[in-house]
């Protein structure tokens, strides 16, 4: 009954927001899904992984080739095992049930605790649960398809929450606590938010050493933070199954830098800078943190009948005008196109400047730090002297491609700082802020200066805003512009007056309660529903019924077309498909029944990127040339050429609609040939550039390194009775038999991958050779003999072992932290 009469409050907080969750997306009780373009193109890519793992449940998929002629799954999909702390993960994300309003429960959970460690005011926290949860960009990410990327943010405040516990509450359990946080954080999987969030960390833990400096009490900081430190450490060890797997296979990766830029004097640590900063924000577009249509929202938004394109439409007699205008180009920022702006909540901007300037102490300067420092980095190629400099010189900052992103923080710092700032004017007790009402008055008066004021100035004036001129402007009718343009300014317009009236409603109420007095329970119901009704009227612009299809309808995009079919009566085992039907190396459909060339992946191997770059698509436009002037298939299949590095992937077919035939290159090398000759060179840039330079269906260009290979092999062509074929094929294992007259020289249509790709020739392990710049190549020796190459890495099975490891250490250390706890409590309610 005690336990009851102390915790309700937390019980009906927790079921209301089950409630909110899930009326915000009530779709999912329908059983329908969200209709995300990146799950679409995942599920694609991992198609051949999940019926591998479904048929081969002890032999999970490590590899694949539905993409790229082969990459590792680790950053697709693999099942992981060894972490015991994965049972608790899994609970949570049962318990909150269906996703996405799962991750709104898990992020308004988690912001809830994180304003409860601050000392907010319970219900008022409740609230500010919702102004973190509910910025507009976690709708575009669920809309899109980023489900760990959303994942990652819900977990944020919970690893924040335990932080701050540990620092203000209890440095016993509340470390222990941070280490699940910390490991939950890492199971979501993306790193990059999670770098963001140590960002957050690191920053709190300097504010917390100058606040304990300050009152002369760092043997306590220093204490916590090696407890904090060794138990972070325990949390990301025990995730160590997939982080080993994953920083193993990023060395190999774009992310992990060039080697054949690097050969030739180009120093690249990561990715490329400009690659990196592509989608970078501008400082002209930071008010649309406070309106959010202020450079149009999305790149492809809808315009309602009243709107002047509609009528421009309607009066050129174009009978598909209410259709076009759910679809136009709305947005006119900088960046090459977005899913809709970072709206962080008139309220919570307006709030936040105004606790700037009444609040002081290290937390506040934590908060502005972060927010700043945030700001600065997303600006990117907006502001590349200090973007250059974290690139060149903070630890992993090169690794990550999308600055903008790093906003993210500021979903944390401006909803956070906004309710410390409530609760300490209303609701703190002796915590209470201590102002007069004319400086109260002064310094509301300056917060709404720079937003209610800048806000009205846009409306007056909106070009000063920008030119409202999109890059993509010029393809559309010359009809279509400059109503686009009319209406992209009274969106902007629009926006403003709808944040100046939600500001002043705010600022109002918060006058009125300070200087009239006003029962709390007024103040916390009318600024719920303030803030309710902005950021969830947003928000639904991005995530709402259109957005959800029946789960059927999005199979559906997997169809077979009759290309597939007429592939699919193939009964090699192992062939490429080269689709050009498609963009090649941006779409993963075409993944979900072959074997392709192509795909889509961020984090591709970075010999196949210098492939593409240097022989693939030169190869493709050679194709598009042969064939331009066919006027049947069969004209196309006359005129194809040879076109040597695709030939050497095993690029059998080549689809150029899913209506027809495809076209069948006759020079597919094959699974395996046999290497007649040999050229050796003395660099990348050689290797790769003789692919071009010699006849690769049978010579073999390799590293001067392998210079003894010539006294193993052969000298003389292959015989005729010499063979070799592809007996079994998983993704994981490819088994092969050779009859040979003398010791030969094999290469293999597979990618080279050094990381734990293992050859046995009649059970004897031999070193793997890379030839040809990116294939595998052995040493067969004549007669018959069996070839297994297997993918084993070892750091999937010792990354396994450390896992079970620490994260049995991290469960033992809870259920201890337990223990004492209680019997910590006991004992106070036995002395009170």
């Amino acid at each position: 009954m005690n336990f009851l009469k102390k915790y309700w409050k937390y019980g009906a907080i927790i079921g209301v927001f089950y409630i909110i969750a899930y009326l915000f997306t009530p779709w999912v009780l329908q059983n329908k899904v969200v209709n995300q373009s990146d799950i679409a193109s995942w599920r694609g890519m991992a198609n051949e992984i999940i019926e591998h793992n479904q048929e081969n449940p002890d032999d999970p998929a490590l590899w694949t080739n539905s993409m790229f002629s082969g990459m590792p799954s680790t950053s697709i999909s693999v099942i992981y095992k060894g972490d015991y702390t994965d049972v608790f993960y899994k609970t949570i994300h049962n318990l909150t049930g269906i996703r996405p309003p799962s991750y709104l429960l898990i992020s308004l959970i988690g912001s809830f605790l994180l304003l409860l460690s601050f000392g907010v005011n319970i219900w008022l926290s409740a609230i500010g649960a919702f102004a973190i949860t509910f910025c507009s960009y976690n709708m575009q990410i669920i809309q899109v398809g980023h489900n760990s990327k959303m994942v990652a943010i819900a977990f944020m405040p919970w690893v924040l929450a335990s932080l701050v516990y540990s620092y203000k509450k209890n440095n016993f359990l509340g470390p222990i606590l941070f280490a699940f946080a910390l490991s939950f954080e890492i199971k979501a999987n993306h790193p990059q938010i999670t770098y963001y969030l140590a960002i957050l960390v690191f920053g709190y833990a300097i504010a917390v050493f100058f606040k304990e400096f300050k009152n002369r009490s760092l043997p306590r900081f220093f204490k916590t933070s090696a407890l904090l430190l060794a138990m972070g450490l325990l949390g990301v060890a025990s995730n160590i199954n997939h982080l080993w797997p994953t920083y193993e296979y990023s060395k190999f990766t774009m992310r992990g830098g060039s080697e054949l830029a690097t050969e030739q004097g180009v120093k690249q640590k990561g990715l490329d800078i400009s690659y990196a900063t592509s989608w970078s924000y501008s400082p002209e577009e930071m008010p649309n943190l406070m309106i959010p249509n202020f450079n149009g929202g999305a790149s492809s938004g809808e315009l309602s009948t009243k709107s002047q394109t509609y009528q421009v439409l309607k009066s050129a007699g174009y009978q598909g005008a209410e259709q076009a205008v759910k679809s136009m180009p709305l947005y006119w920022g900088p960046q090459p196109f977005t899913a809709g702006p970072m709206y962080m909540g008139a309220i919570a901007v307006f709030l936040f400047i105004f606790a700037a300037l009444i609040i002081g102490g290290a937390i506040k300067w934590w908060l502005i730090g972060a927010t700043i420092l945030a700001i600065l980095l997303s600006w990117g190629s907006n502001f590349l002297f200090l973007t250059k400099l974290f690139f060149d010189y903070v630890p992993l900052y090169s690794k990550f491609r999308t600055v903008s992103m790093i906003l993210v923080i500021l979903q944390i710092t401006l909803p956070l700082f906004s309710f410390i700032l409530i609760d300490r004017l209303f609701f703190a007790g002796g915590d209470r802020l201590t102002i007069n009402k004319k400086e109260f008055g002064k310094k509301m008066g300056i917060a709404l200066l720079f937003t209610v004021g800048l806000s009205f100035i846009f409306i007056i004036i909106p070009t000063l805003a920008g030119s409202f001129v999109s890059s993509v402007d010029s393809q559309m009718p010359e009809l279509l512009r400059g109503a686009l343009i009319s209406d992209r300014i009274s969106l902007m317009r629009a926006d403003a007056f709808r944040s100046i009236v939600f500001i002043i409603l705010c600022a109002a109420l918060l006058w009125y309660a300070f200087n009239k007095g006003i029962k709390r329970e007024y103040l916390l119901v009318a600024l719920s529903i303030i803030v309710f009704a902005d950021l969830w009227s947003v928000g639904k612009r991005y995530l709402n019924d259109s957005h959800f299809v029946r789960e059927r309808d999005f199979t559906n995009q997997y169809q077979l077309r009759d290309v597939d079919r007429f592939i699919l009566e193939d009964k090699d085992p192992h062939y490429r498909v080269l689709d050009m039907s498609v963009n090649t190396f941006n779409d993963s459909h075409v993944s979900y029944h072959h074997k392709t060339v192509g795909g889509y992946s961020p984090a591709k191997l970075q010999i196949y990127q210098d492939i593409i770059d240097m022989h693939i698509s030169a190869e493709m436009q050679m194709i598009a040339n042969d064939i331009s002037q066919s006027k049947t298939i069969e004209e196309a299949q006359n005129n194809m050429g040879y076109y040597p590095v695709l030939s050497m992937l095993n690029s059998k077919y080549v689809v150029l609609s899913g209506d027809n035939l495809p076209l069948i290159n006759r020079y597919a090398n094959g699974n395996a040939w046999f290497a007649d000759s040999v050229v050796f060179v003395e660099s990348l840039k050689e290797e790769i550039e003789a692919l071009s330079k010699h006849n690769i269906s049978n010579t073999a260009i390799l590293n001067r390194g392998y210079s003894n290979i010539r006294e193993l092999i052969s000298s003389s062509q292959a015989s005729e009775t010499d063979r070799v074929e592809l007996t079994m094929y998983s993704p994981n294992m490819l088994k092969y038999v050779s009859h040979l007259d003398a010791p030969r020289l094999i290469l293999f249509s597979e990618i080279y991958y050094p990381a734990g790709w293992r050859a046995y020739i009649n059970g004897e392990e031999q070193e793997i050779i890379k030839a040809n710049y990116l294939l595998r190549a052995l040493v067969v020796p004549e007669g018959k003999s069996e070839i297994v190459m297997e993918f084993r890495p070892e750091s999937f099975s010792k990354g396994a072992m450390w896992s079970r490891v620490t994260s049995a250490l991290m469960i033992i250390l809870l259920l201890s932290a337990i223990v004492v706890e209680r019997k910590r409590v006991a004992s106070k309610e036995a002395n009170s």
